[in-house]
Formats: structure tokens, sequence, C-alpha cells
């Protein structure tokens, strides 16, 4: 007796299936370079006009949006010898902010209002809401 052990069999049984599916692959390379708009009929794709008014169909009750130029009066560039004028000048006009990268800046400072704290609020009726006044609280209506 050999004291060597058995080969193990494998778990799992081999097919041809394998060959099989590597020639379908050789199939579909071969008719994707012989058609290649073939992959494109597997979708359906539908042709629409667009209207390019299309905004005014759903622009109804909606407020009136008027966008002001708040643009600067003037600019104008500025050369600095070196960063002490530069850090003098960013203390005489007080934006301290001001950095080696800053490319621009307002004076006096722009206080910017972050868009992430408007919002635009109406009841479920449809009125606007409204302006109520710390002298409001004393009424017994609310």
């Amino acid at each position: 007796m050999s004291d060597t052990p058995e080969t193990p069999k494998p778990q799992v049984a081999e097919s041809g299936e394998y060959e099989n599916l590597m020639e379908l692959n050789e199939q579909n390379k071969a008719e994707a370079e012989a058609n290649p708009d073939a992959f494109q009929s597997l979708f359906e794709v539908e042709e629409t006009v667009v209207n390019p008014d299309h905004w005014t169909e759903h622009w109804k009750g909606m407020p009136e949006y008027q966008q002001d130029d708040n643009g600067p009066w003037k600019t104008i560039r500025m050369h600095f010898r070196n960063e002490e004028d530069y850090n003098a000048f960013a203390k005489l006009t007080g934006n301290t902010h001001l950095t080696k990268k800053t490319k621009s800046a307002w004076y006096p400072k722009l206080e910017i209002t972050k868009n992430a704290l408007i919002r635009w609020i109406e009841d479920d009726d449809g009125d606007e809401d409204e302006v109520h006044t710390d002298e409001d609280e004393s009424n017994e209506g609310w």
C-alpha cells in the first residue's frame, strides 16, 4: 500500500458550456464590428421636439422676479510693492480677510447673505404671509 494521498476530486463538474460561451462571445464581437448600430436597436428612442418656450407652460402663478444690477460701480486694479503694503491696505480698508490668494475684494467689505438662509414661505391657501411684529403677540387671535 502506498502512503500517497488521493488527488482530490473537483466539487464542480466541468462542462463544455464554457467553450460554448466563448464561441458566442466571439460571434457577438464579430456582429458588433459588422453592424455597430445594432446595439442601439435594443433601446427604443423616441425623438421629441422641444419648444424653446416650454417654461411658459409651467411659469403660472409664480412671483415676478427682477434681477437688480448690483455689480460694482467702479473696478480698479492695484499693485503692491511688498506684503507689508498689502497688509496695510487690508487693514486700512477693513478687509482683514485678504490673503495672498485673494483676487478681488469690496470696499467697504461686502456682507453677503448665504442663499441657504433665504426662503420663500407661502401658506397652503395661496395668500401671502402677514408680517408679524412684537406688538402682535398680545393679540388674543394668535
